[in-house]
């Protein structure tokens, strides 16, 4: 026994003594050298999540999802410890997969994989990939395919809308996502965040050493920010602006506008169209919203008008000739010569109309240039007409938030030096704006005489503890006009869209008292000049009359001559919309009738009349298409936000279908009844349906022949 423990001893004596001399374990024979130094320090970044962007109503607009960069090893030398294949090897078969799931062409991934490099990536297509991705390519079981985890930014919207107040964020050279336009480019800071970091040991098998010491100082998420954007106006803004480029009757090359409270500067809806996808990485793009000036056309006018109001020297019942007006240049200022003789420029109003002798009260609802010009050279001066341009804020654009500032307009003494520059200027063109400056200064007319600041960001706050770190408000800039100076200007506007000779009645609408102004404008060109095809339409309206509560304002692109009709009814559906959403009444401030915004349900395959029943209930009008019990698609699809009233098509499994009461649908709601039923119908006119060629009742079919028309 005493020699068997003296053996022992001696043993271990040696197994330390070599362990700790040679670092080597003789009875298991582990190098423990290679073992202590396979231990090792770890600092990991934990990253912050970029913070929310939210509408009004806390609906996301903009947020973070994590995603994956794929990448695949090709060096044929690469094999796992277990001796596999850790490199792709039927780079044909491979390429045929990954093109399959990412959406990049073969070829292309072909290439790539036929590369000289030891691993690739797969350009934009292989990155950003959804967990989904990177599943169905793991379960393709292709050898060497690699995933690196990084954080996307993603927009809940793929079809343009919000993208130019938004903008997009993009991973830069450390993985990191960063503004590049819009809101994200202007509160980078605020919605980066800090990243935090985690410190702790492990072995050389990736192993976290659970008793070392571990440091960990966690991230600080990105503050989400929410916006005054309302997500029911702003679908319908967006959907009429690009109704407007797609009707048929305007074929608008482009066309943007906004929705504000008056007396807030609560921006509601900011839209232009077209747009682009901030998923995409393909962006170049200006935002005809923010960095966009143009000559603006006869919207400028009530600002005219007004200061003349301001200044004591308009009435409403002076007249003027309103036929040519001849412009003669006297010691470099205006003046309005009796004959064309000597005259340097000639004005007549829209179409070369000559009203006779005229009140100036009607030559504003007709939107007279010569009374504007009769009012420049006879009773107002440019100096006068220009300090008011300053105190609506035109020429200095308009800085909406901290970092969101619009484009500045320039005042036509800029370019022009002729003595035109100072009439032009007061019917809208050579001078040019913004439509943030527009906006802007129509509040002066809106309110008692006060420019109010527009805003689009309501609040900012922590994404944890909900605390508000900033709350956005009303902005007075200045006092611009006298409340009695504005209630005049609203009283003229009133005319334009319901008066017996006005120029905007095609706005003058059922739901609500509105008023408004038009404009028309030449488009100027690169190298100078003006565009002989086209021009530039406007609308400045306000709402309810007696004491206007919201400013709807859109500019459009497009060829003269077209339907200005057409386009009407698609900014009316803006007023429409906004006047359900708000609860603005006609003539009271109550409610018209009881209604709101809500989400459609999905009615698929459900039976007809219950479908009916639920959408009547909602406060919808249901159309049923066909004789079926069974529903077999809608429009709107499911999850459309839609508001009281508006139509809901449902498609049902039975072949008999009957005509419609068409009366009072707009052009948009036929052509959706068109596209729906699969029956042909053809309009005659544009606006709302007056009659309608079968009875309502009758049945039809593809061969019917049906026509409509609209006023």
């Amino acid at each position: 026994m005493s020699g068997t423990m003296a053996l022992i001893l001696l043993i271990v004596s040696a197994n330390i003594f070599i362990v700790s001399v040679f670092g080597l374990h003789l009875n298991s024979g582990t190098d423990i050298v290679k073992q202590v130094d396979g231990i090792q320090q770890v600092n990991r970044v934990i990253q912050a999540k970029r913070g929310s962007i939210l509408d009004r109503g806390g609906n996301v607009l903009a947020e973070d999802v994590i995603a994956y960069t794929l990448t695949a090893n090709i060096d044929p030398e690469r094999y796992t410890a277990k001796k596999e294949p850790a490199h792709v090897v039927d780079k044909e078969d491979a390429a045929l997969t990954i093109s399959r799931v990412i959406g990049k062409d073969y070829d292309s991934v072909l290439s790539i994989l036929n590369s000289s490099a030891k691993q690739v990536e797969f350009g934009y297509e292989g990155k950003y990939l959804t967990a989904n991705q990177k599943a169905e390519l793991e379960a393709s079981d292709i050898k060497g395919l690699g995933f690196i985890q990084v954080r996307n930014r993603i927009s809940p919207r793929h079809d343009g809308q919000y993208s130019h107040v938004i903008g997009f964020a993009r991973l830069d050279e450390n993985q990191v996502l960063q503004g590049s336009m819009g809101i994200e480019k202007s509160y980078n800071d605020l919605l980066l965040g800090v990243n935090g970091v985690e410190k702790y040991q492990e072995d050389k098998a990736g192993n976290k050493l659970q008793h070392a010491e571990l440091y960990e100082e966690p991230a600080v998420n990105g503050k989400n920010i929410k916006l005054t954007l309302d997500s029911t106006i702003q679908n319908q803004l967006e959907l009429s602006l690009e109704g407007i480029t797609k009707d048929p009757g305007v074929n608008a090359d482009s066309a943007w506008g906004i929705v504000m409270e008056a007396k807030t500067g609560r921006i509601l809806g900011l839209g232009e169209y077209p747009g682009f996808d901030p998923n995409s990485e393909d962006v170049d793009y200006v935002s005809k919203t923010l960095n966009y000036s143009y000559e603006p056309g006869s919207t400028m006018k009530t600002f005219t008008v007004a200061a003349a109001i301001e200044e004591g020297v308009w009435d409403d019942n002076a007249t003027y000739d309103s036929g040519e007006f001849y412009v003669g240049n006297k010691n470099g200022i205006p003046v309005r010569l009796s004959s064309p003789s000597g005259s340097i420029h000639t004005i007549t109003n829209a179409n070369n109309i000559d009203y006779g002798i005229q009140n100036f009260r009607d030559g504003y609802a007709v939107s007279s240039n010569v009374m504007i010009s009769e009012l420049l050279t006879k009773y107002m001066t440019y100096e006068t007409f220009d300090k008011y341009m300053q105190k609506l804020g035109f020429y200095a654009g308009v800085e909406v938030d901290e970092g969101i500032k619009s484009i500045a307009g320039y005042p036509s003494t800029t370019y022009d030096t002729s003595a035109l520059r100072y009439l032009n200027p007061g019917f809208g063109q050579g001078a040019t704006v913004s439509v943030l400056e527009m906006a802007q200064a129509y509040t002066a007319i809106m309110t008692d005489g006060n420019l109010i600041k527009p805003y689009i960001v309501d609040s900012i706050s922590d994404p944890d503890t909900g605390e508000v770190t900033y709350q956005g408000k009303t902005t007075v800039v200045h006092q611009v006009f006298s409340p009695s100076t504005a209630a005049h200007a609203r009283d003229l506007m009133r005319d334009v869209v319901a008066g017996r000779v006005g120029s905007g009645r095609r706005f003058n609408i059922d739901e609500v008292e509105v008023i408004g102004k038009t404009g028309t404008a030449q488009l100027a060109i690169e190298g100078g000049g003006y565009s002989p095809t086209k021009y530039i339409f406007s609308s400045a309206l306000g709402f309810p009359y007696d004491d206007p509560e919201i400013i709807v304002y859109t500019a459009y692109q497009a060829n003269y001559g077209h339907n200005l009709n057409a386009s009407a009814a698609h900014v009316n559906d803006v007023v429409r919309t906004t006047v359900s959403v708000m609860n603005i009444s006609k003539f009271t401030g109550e409610v018209v009738t009881e209604i709101k915004a809500d989400t459609l349900k999905d009615y698929k395959n459900m039976n007809v009349e219950k479908a009916k029943q639920d959408i009547l209930s909602k406060g919808y009008d249901p159309i049923i298409i066909g004789d079926g019990d069974i529903v077999v698609n809608q429009y709107p699809q499911a999850d459309s936000k839609i508001i009281s009233h508006e139509r809901v098509y449902i498609t049902t499994n039975g072949p008999n279908i009957t005509m419609p009461n068409m009366k009072g649908w707009s052009q948009k709601e036929v052509v959706t009844y068109w596209n729906q039923s699969g029956i042909s119908i053809a309009l005659n006119g544009s606006g709302y349906v007056v009659s309608q060629s079968i009875e309502a009742g009758t049945a039809i079919n593809k061969d019917t022949e049906i026509s409509v028309t609209l006023e």
